[in-house]
């Protein structure tokens, strides 16, 4: 026969059960609106029933209620890999929208201030000189114009140099940021592991891991690695490792369950004096971050790519037009009876300019400079053809060559091929005019910028997407745990009527058996 007080411990189990399990669903409705919580589940399971003889003599199970077994996370391990995928790739898009946004900015096309603008006002001053080279007031606005391009290209050049020590401070802000971010999942892991080897399930705690695991797959691509631990067959102990940047690359490892690696704090310098991303146990090798993922990579690629080229084309630029124009304008001589010109209209500024083998200055965007002898003595500005008779030229053909620059080469077509423009920079010319070559240059950039725009927004529909996956099965759903409730109330209800039915019996079995009436 069963103990008396069998349906009374069954009916405990009961009720501690369906506490615990009203308990996780107060748990989840707390916790509704906080950032990164997974809702948890509470697994019943039934206990080990007792075995009974029969009145046919077999043995028979009986069952002895229910326990809670596990608290478990509602979490999709393989949703979670694709969010963090695609959203190192949003972040990576959205880093070089912002930054190729910045880019386009600086150019500031079209506008009335604008280098394409300058360009085309100080052509139009080489014209309007040509119709009357005699003319001081025209020699003023060449010069004025000539002075407002090269502030254009120097102020451009500046606010480039100084785009990319900003995104050299973002990056170096970024390394500490990783070097947290592994601390702290380092920590996490110590803590989650401690109370996984003591039977605990510490839901909390892998929230915290993974909200930072999300964070941290914005600045560099992430993978995660959980095993189990084999050392341990009686209970779930799991192995946590990530992996950064190129997860085929060798020893990339960020975090190995008790152990982490660090980046080099502050970062080594290349020969720029910009940073380079290293281990701080491997600072010979750059890490490999791999190809489109995350803040730091679109950063790096902006600051080492996107930048340089774009220097490098203006530099390019700033070179064609003082290489063209002070070859012509050696051809010249100004008003100034002793003048026979033969001076470069466009230096690098310096006492002792750096010339090529042509006796033309070396010039960049933050160098080029007008002349200061034209600066300070318009009449040195040569507008016709040099006459060895001394005479005051005034045919105006230097300034008409000059101001056809505007649209093609036709006027250095005989210095070209007598190799007159030296060893300079040839990239401007392989265009059809100087403004051609610079239109060429902000419509790629335009291209670039329109790209990013299309995949940003392609990776936002992705993220969007994921998020919805994640929030369907890790979210928490009100109306659901409002129906686990009423459920879980229920039962416990129930179970607390048993227990005044069996008190109900044992009182009959205590005052009521063994009474002579």
């Amino acid at each position: 026969m069963n103990s008396t007080f069998f349906g009374i411990e069954l009916s405990r189990r009961a009720l501690e059960s369906q506490q615990a399990a009203l308990n996780v669903t107060g748990h989840n409705i707390s916790n509704s609106n906080t950032q990164g919580y997974t809702r948890q589940i509470p697994n019943l399971t039934s206990t080990t029933p007792q075995s009974i003889l029969g009145s046919s003599g077999r043995n028979l199970s009986l069952g002895t209620g229910v326990t809670l077994d596990t608290i478990t996370r509602a979490r999709d391990m393989f949703v979670d890999r694709q969010f963090r995928w695609e959203n190192s790739k949003q972040q990576y898009w959205e880093g070089r929208q912002d930054s190729l946004g910045k880019i386009e900015g600086l150019l500031n096309e079209p506008s009335d201030d604008s280098i394409s603008n300058d360009m085309t006002k100080f052509w139009t001053a080489w014209s309007n000189l040509s119709k009357d080279p005699d003319n001081l007031g025209a020699r003023s606005v060449v010069r004025e114009q000539a002075l407002t391009l090269t502030d254009s290209f120097h102020n451009i050049a500046q606010q480039v140099s100084n785009l990319r020590q900003n995104m050299n401070e973002t990056i170096k802000t970024q390394v500490k940021e990783i070097n947290t971010y592994a601390q702290q999942i380092k920590d996490l892991n110590d803590q989650i592991k401690r109370a996984e080897i003591s039977g605990d399930n510490p839901n909390d705690l892998r929230d915290q891991r993974d909200m930072l695991v999300d964070d941290l797959s914005k600045v560099v691509c992430v993978r995660v690695i959980e095993s189990k631990d084999t050392k341990f067959t009686d209970r779930n102990v799991s192995n946590y490792k990530i992996v950064i940047g190129n997860e085929n690359a060798e020893n990339n490892t960020l975090v190995d369950n008790g152990t982490y690696r660090l980046l080099e704090d502050p970062p080594p310098q290349n020969d720029e004096g910009f940073s380079n991303i290293v281990w701080s146990d491997d600072t010979s090798t750059n890490v490999d971050l791999g190809v489109k993922f995350g803040t730091l990579s679109a950063n790096l690629e902006i600051r080492d790519q996107d930048l340089t080229k774009f220097s490098a084309q203006l530099d390019s630029l700033a070179q064609g037009i003082a290489s063209a124009v002070n070859a012509l304008h050696q051809t010249g001589q100004g008003l100034t009876i002793e003048d026979t010109g033969g001076i470069n209209f466009f230096t690098d500024g310096s006492d002792s300019p750096t010339l090529d083998s042509q006796g033309l200055p070396v010039v960049t965007a933050e160098t080029i400079n007008l002349n200061s002898v034209i600066e300070s003595d318009i009449n040195r500005i040569a507008s016709g053809a040099q006459d060895s008779t001394m005479v005051t030229v005034g045919d105006g053909s230097v300034a008409i060559g000059i101001s056809s620059l505007a649209v093609g080469w036709d006027a250095l077509k005989d210095l070209m091929a007598a190799g007159k423009l030296g060893a300079t920079d040839q990239n401007a010319f392989s265009a059809a005019s100087l403004g051609d070559y610079y239109s060429a240059n902000v419509a790629q950039l335009g291209v670039d910028v329109q790209q990013a725009n299309r995949m940003k927004a392609g990776e936002d529909v992705l993220v969007t997407n994921l998020t919805n996956q994640r929030e369907s099965s890790n979210g928490v759903s009100l109306d659901e745990e409002m129906t686990n409730l009423v459920k879980f109330q229920k039962s416990y209800t129930a179970a607390a009527r048993m227990v005044t039915m069996m008190d109900d019996m044992l009182e009959t079995i205590v005052k009521g058996m063994g009474i002579t009436r």
